[in-house]
This record gives C-alpha cells, structure tokens and sequence, in this order.
C-alpha cells in the first residue's frame, strides 16, 4: 500500500498535457494563470491627489493663493503654476508640477481666491501620491501559476491586462454509485456527494457532467463508459472497496483504464483508486463514505486537477495546535479542524461518515500515524476549496464524540 507521499509522487508522473486559453480579466475568477503578469504603466501614472481639496504652489509664508482652474479626476491643468497660485483639486486628479495639497477643509474660498487657515498645511509634497511609487512600468504584480481571487482579477486589471492567459481546467465526469443515493424508504440516502463534487469543480472553474450508477456491473460499465467519452477525468464515488458490490475498479479495467494505485495508507480514504486510459483520460475513484470523499478530493481530485493548471497546487498552512492530540491510529491522518485565533482545534468526529462534523471545520489537519501532539506544535493545515475561515457548519448537541482533544 502507497504512502500518501509516494501517491503523491504517481499523480506527478502522469503524462497529462496543460492548455491555455485566453480570457477578460473579469471572467477568469478562480483560473490559473499561464503567464505573469507586469504593469503597463507607472502606478500612479502621475502624480495624483489624495484629498479634495487645493493643490498650490508655495511662496514664503503667503496663505493667500489665486485659483486658476478647478482639476476634476480624469482632468489636468494645462500649462504651469506660479508661486502663489493655485487649483481647486479633486481626488485623483492630476497634481500640476510643484504644488502640494491642502485639504479643503484647512481652507476658505471666496472667489477666485482661497486662504490657508491651517497654516501648518503649508509644506512642500503633502497629500500627493508620486508617480511610480506603488510600481513601475514593467514590474511583475502576478506570478504565473497565481490562481486567481477577486483581489488578484482587479490586480491584472489595474496592470493594464483586461485579457490574460490562463490554463483551461479539464471537464470532468461526476458518476455518483450506489443504490441506496436518493432511494426512497428506511436503507435510502440523501445524495451529498454528487452536490460535494459538483461545487468543488465549479470552485474550479471545471465543467461538469454529472451521472449515478446503480450497483450492476453492465450498467456501471455503461456509465462510466459515457462520462469518460466527454470527461477529461472521470471522479466516481463509492464502489472502491471490498465489499461484494464494489464494482467500480472492475468496470474501469473493463474499459481499458490501466491502474495506477488501489488504496493508500490514509484515514478517511484508504480504498482510493487511481488509473489512467490509453486516450489520456484519469480515472480518480474515491470512497463513498461523505468525509472520506471531502479529504481525498482535497488530497487527490486538487493535485490531479492541478495537473493540468500547469501544476497549480493548494496551499498547506503551517499552525499550532491549539490542544494536546494523540492520533493511535497505523494511518496518515487527515482530521477535520476549525482554525481560529491561537491556531487550528481537531474536531469531535464520529468516523468518515459524520459529514455534520467535517462541514463544522475550516480544513483538515495532518497528522502522521501515530503522532503524539502537544498544544502548541505545528501542524500543516490545509483549509477547504472555496472555503471562507468561519463560515461553517454547525454540529449539533451530541451525547459522545469519537477522537478529539
């Protein structure tokens, strides 16, 4: 059985091809860009004001200045100031050479004249930032492989790129299996899943056919037959394991995918099952228990999908733990944890089942097989995709609790 490292090591080697496309700045939330991006321009690209106000020229302790002209943003005052002279100024205007800035409330206006009442304004430079000071033309704001947030889109946009070069995620096929998924009466299940992955892809930016199964193997092989015509991956869940109606493995030999791996030795989901077709397409099978698909799609589905984002890959944070934690277990563990101010908390859990639990947390934590931690170790964390700190779920009232602190 693979480590999660050497697991790890097998997705890298997969021979899988990155693509590019182009696309406007305001539609690529959440891609992977392909290309740095540097600045057009100096930023400011002039000198520019920072308060409303007048931008004059100073002569000795004079507090009195004649207005030329009022510079609305988007405007410039043509031609020179002289001493003693002065525009009425808005913010983000362009400042005229040599003035500095008052702000509009240390001064009076009567006309086309305006008196200085703080005269403590009357310094050189004040309340004008200076061309270039936040970056040069040229200069590098975006590294290749950045995936991008609303901050990092408007970034490219100040830069000048309205379009820019990204990699173009793959299509994926989502094949949710199990008779019980939606089944009417006492044995049936609510499908979380098939919603998990589906918004995990579309966090992604990663278009998505979705698909179920049922436990009969020409019918799965039917299916999955389907999604991987159209999928660049195909994801399953459920159907990876041991028991008599664990079909998946079977029905991807059955058409042509070639393993890669069956099983790792992590805690949730040890059974996951990896293969690749002749054509290109990556099988990636994962457990069907709720929480075990949460960490493997984490611990596989981003690294695998990264493949083909030019080899983007989530961040792991480096945390205190908040507690003392013993994981007994002969397993990697990856624990759902909530992350606040004095570092991350392992959750109260009830097994790979208890998907209440895991939605209550902000990311899972590593821990190694049988790792004995003290409140205060670092521990790498890695907070969930598309996930905001704090915006959780709730576990409710329990009587006992699995592992926790």
């Amino acid at each position: 059985m693979l480590t999660y490292a050497e697991a790890l090591a097998a997705l890298d080697a997969l021979p899988i091809e990155s693509r590019t496309e182009t696309l406007g700045a305001h539609l690529a939330l959440g891609r992977v860009l392909a290309e740095p991006v540097a600045m057009d321009r100096d930023q400011p690209s002039f000198d520019r004001a920072t308060m409303d106000g007048f931008a004059i020229v100073l002569d000795g302790a004079r507090d009195v200045f004649d207005i030329m002209s009022t510079v609305l943003a988007g405007q410039a005052h043509a031609g020179e100031l002289a001493p003693g002279q002065a525009v009425r100024i808005m913010t983000g205007a362009p400042c005229p050479a040599g003035t500095t800035v008052v702000p509009v409330e240390k001064t009076e206006a009567d006309g086309d004249r305006v008196r200085v009442t703080d005269t403590s304004a009357l310094v050189p430079a004040k309340n004008i930032a200076r061309r270039g000071e936040d970056a040069r033309a040229g200069d590098q704001v975006l590294v290749a492989g950045t995936r991008l947030s609303p901050a990092t889109v408007a970034t490219a946009a100040m830069a000048g790129s309205a379009e820019i070069q990204v990699y173009s995620p793959p299509s994926l096929g989502i094949v949710t299996t199990g008779d019980e998924v939606g089944g009417a009466g006492p044995a049936g299940i609510h499908d979380s899943n098939g919603p998990l992955l589906q918004a995990f892809a579309a966090a992604l930016g990663c278009p998505t056919e979705r698909h179920h199964a049922v436990d009969d193997a020409d019918a799965l092989r039917g299916t999955l037959g389907r999604a991987a015509a159209k999928a660049n991956v195909v994801i399953t869940v459920g159907g990876v394991s041991m028991g008599t109606h664990d079909l998946v493995p079977g029905a991807a030999l059955d058409l042509g995918f070639e393993p890669v791996f069956h099983k790792v030795a992590i805690q949730p989901g040890k059974p996951v099952f990896v293969a690749r077709h002749p054509d290109g397409t990556i099988f990636l099978g994962l457990p069907g228990n709720p929480v075990s698909v949460l960490a493997t799609a984490h611990l596989f589905g981003l690294p695998l999908i990264g493949r083909f984002l030019g080899g983007w890959r989530p961040t792991w944070l480096s945390l205190p733990l908040t507690c003392d934690h013993e994981h007994r277990g002969k397993r990697h563990l990856f624990l759902p944890g909530v992350l606040g101010d004095g570092g991350v908390t392992p959750i109260p859990w009830n097994g790979s089942g208890d998907l209440l639990a895991a939605g209550a947390g902000d990311g899972l934590i590593d821990l190694a097989a049988g790792r004995r931690s003290a409140a205060g170790d670092l521990v790498r964390f890695l907070p969930f995709l598309g996930h905001s700190i704090g915006d959780r779920g709730r576990i409710p009232m329990r009587g006992t609790s699995g592992e926790h602190c």
